[in-house]
């Protein structure tokens, strides 16, 4: 068959065309793969449409591809994946203008991510989120602590996503009848309940209404509940009319641009229902509104993305989406006199078991002012108290705590609930230092009792783990972050019952991290141009910029060398003497051939500053931060010195825009407390400024992970 077909031209030819009335044949002249059909109607074209999609292979027989009722007209996207055929035919119809048609290959549609961002540049402005347009879109997280994936995120312009991967529930206004006004049509701002409660808001200003999104969560951390609430305000000096339209959408808040772990973007609605006050998508009773809606309208995604379009569809009861991309309407008529304000909101469940129960203004209301309460709380344990000037430090440290919480799921300590919805032992072990200097002691402990169940029988700690279980890939810093957390727990608890009972791992682990050590202490490392990797960690990827080759990491060693410390404390509270004395050695031994290690890397590599790696001799001050804290490590001071003075050279030069550069990561907030320890205070506070002017949005008090 394969030497039967005739090759592939390049570039294809212009297919042959033929159209009757109601009927558009086209022939490619060769077998063509595509994953999808754009149609392209004419301005006169009737609406709704309907019509059906047909192929062949030979122009005699036919397959239906699919049959498409109620389409808006313009550009309509048939995603087909991995279809072949030499024909299509479009049917109509008849007296009906007749579409163009191109086919789309796996080039240009290589998920449906890409048919929905080619909507996104024929629709009206604010019909689809400004991500699919490539435009930066943040978010802020919105859940309860231990919640983990199943959280809700909120968009910088209004947009809520109902669970990690979920549909979204976008938000406009219609005024006196006129066209909807969308986020494209504001000014968005945000903020935060109090300035640094986990209950953020979007807030619009049109000139004539002010729309206040706000979101909040409550529940238990295995079945919570989203909360969301609109208060339109019409600003006019006279009664006007609005309608709140809030558009269920098959599209998540997390954008198209994130593909680790979960992939964001298009979210699948393959079926909606509206019964009994609840919207229920894809089988699931999920979204209960406060007050019954004056009308529900829903369409699959062959009637288009616009807003208009879903405004004019039929009444919901049931629809299933062949394109498994369908959208739901819930419209709201809302009377204003002048000055006048009015809220509405909904609830909706946030784990797959879960379902709405009732909900009225008064109860949402009340859930809202409760979770408020309880994170006031929560995040108070531990005050810090500033200037006026500085207020912003300790609201952001209070928001961060927060958002910890919310992030881990169940005792698993994540850096994330979408793209990192996975549990390093890397993360936890420097989450866990902040969650017990703001009192989250049963939070710390959780996290170190659940991980340490994942520690190979060798005594080798995973760097990861998620639910695929413990990821095996060799990252040498993970030792030492086990032993530094377990350490961390006894100092700020003191609960001897609880260290002994970790004591067995904490055994195997020292045994397996000296095994490291003493695999590098050999002959060949002796050599000369060698010298400087004697005695080190064994090269790894626990470094991310060492993802393209395992390097010998000091990120690996200071850790390394925190945890040797830690073991041995760890060993004295427990009366393990013989134990405590034989890892003191192994101790000093590795913190003076660590020191010799750095000064002979400086010399090999002829530089004047600490590597980031001893075999490739980089600046990266970022990762150098930890050798004095948590580490506090014995550096040699020179090199240290001129460590820092490059650090912050460059980064004034960056500040200034006297230097080129592309982006950082806000990791180097670790640097202001380098800064500090070095007794550098003004640099300090002028980097601590800088990061702080980055937040995105400054009002939800967050940093973009770049």
């Amino acid at each position: 068959e394969l030497h039967e077909r005739a090759p592939d031209p390049s570039p294809w030819p212009e297919p042959q065309q033929r159209e009757r009335d109601g009927t558009l044949d086209l022939d490619f002249r060769h077998a063509r793969e595509f994953n999808g059909v754009a149609l392209r109607w004419p301005a006169g074209a009737p609406r709704p449409l309907g019509y059906t999609l047909l192929a062949s292979d030979d122009g005699r027989r036919w397959r239906r591809l699919r049959s498409i009722a109620g389409s808006d007209g313009g550009l309509d996207a048939i995603w087909l994946p991995e279809s072949e055929a030499r024909h299509l035919r479009v049917q109509v119809a008849k007296r009906t203008p007749l579409p163009t048609l191109e086919l789309r290959d796996a080039t240009q549609w290589s998920d449906f991510n890409a048919v929905l961002a080619e909507l996104a540049r024929e629709a009206r402005a604010g019909d689809m989120p400004r991500a699919f347009l490539g435009q930066q879109n943040h978010w802020g997280l919105v859940g309860v602590d231990g919640g983990g994936e199943r959280s809700a995120l909120l968009s910088e312009d209004g947009a809520i996503e109902i669970g990690r991967g979920g549909f979204s529930v976008d938000a406009a206004v219609q005024i006196d009848g006129a066209t909807p006004v969308t986020w494209a049509d504001v000014a968005p701002t945000q903020s935060l309940r109090d300035g640094y409660l986990p209950l953020p808001a979007v807030h619009w200003r049109h000139d004539a209404f002010t729309l206040d999104v706000e979101a909040a969560a409550d529940g238990d951390r295995n079945a919570p509940h989203a909360l969301a609430r609109y208060t339109l305000a019409n600003r006019s000096d006279r009664p006007r009319r609005f309608t709140l339209l809030l558009a269920v959408r098959p599209w998540q808040v997390n954008p198209p641009q994130q593909f680790l772990t979960t992939p964001g973007g298009a979210s699948p609605v393959r079926e909606l229902a509206w019964a009994d006050g609840v919207l229920a998508v894809n089988g699931r009773r999920v979204l209960r509104p406060t007050q019954p809606p004056h009308a529900v309208s829903a369409a699959a995604f062959d009637g288009g993305v616009s807003l208009d379009g879903l405004r004019n569809a039929p009444a919901l009861t049931v629809l299933r989406d062949p394109q498994a991309h369908a959208s739901a309407l819930l419209r709201f008529d809302i009377a204003l006199n002048a000055g006048e304000s009015r809220a509405i909101g909904w609830t909706a469940a946030l784990a797959r078991a879960g379902q709405p129960g009732s909900i009225d203004n008064a109860t949402l209301d009340a859930r809202f002012d409760n979770a408020a309460a309880h994170w006031r709380e929560r995040l108070n344990r531990t005050m810090l108290a500033l200037p006026a000037d500085a207020q912003a430090i300790a609201d952001t440290l209070r928001s961060t705590l927060a958002q910890i919480l919310v992030s881990r799921d169940g005792p698993a300590l994540k850096p994330g609930t979408r793209s990192y919805a996975r549990a390093w032992v890397r993360d936890g072990a420097m989450m866990l230092a902040g969650l017990l200097r703001l009192g989250e002691v049963d939070a710390s402990r959780e996290f170190v009792d659940w991980f340490a169940g994942f520690i190979f029988d060798s005594g080798k700690v995973p760097c990861c783990v998620d639910s695929r279980g413990a990821d095996p890939v060799a990252e040498n810093d993970s030792h030492g972050q086990y032993l530094y957390a377990v350490a961390e727990v006894w100092r700020h608890t003191r609960d001897r019952a609880w260290l002994a009972r970790h004591w067995p791992a904490v055994q195997r682990v020292v045994a397996y991290q000296e095994g490291l050590r003493q695999s590098e202490r050999t002959a060949r490392n002796r050599e000369r141009g060698r010298e400087h990797l004697f005695g080190l960690m064994p090269p790894s990827i626990s470094h991310e910029g060492y993802s393209d080759k395992a390097a010998y990491s000091y990120w690996d060693d200071f850790w390394a060398l925190r945890g040797y410390k830690d073991a041995v404390a760890i060993a004295r509270v427990l009366g393990h003497e013989t134990e405590a004395q034989r890892w003191s050695g192994w101790t000093t031994s590795f913190q003076s051939e660590l020191g010799a290690s750095i000064t002979a890397a400086a010399a090999h590599h002829r530089i004047d500053f600490i590597p980031g790696a001893a075999d490739r001799g980089d600046f990266d001050a970022t990762s150098t931060t930890i050798a004095l804290n948590p580490v506090q490590a014995d550096l040699p001071q020179a090199l240290l010195d001129a460590t820092f003075e490059r650090y912050w050279r460059e980064s004034l030069a960056r500040t200034e825009g006297k230097r080129v550069w592309k982006d950082y990561t806000p990791y180097e907030l670790r640097s202001v407390g380098a800064l500090a320890r070095l007794g550098q205070s003004a640099r300090a506070h002028a980097m601590l400024d800088f990061f702080f002017r980055d937040r995105r949005p400054a009002a939800w008090n967050q940093w973009a992970e770049v």
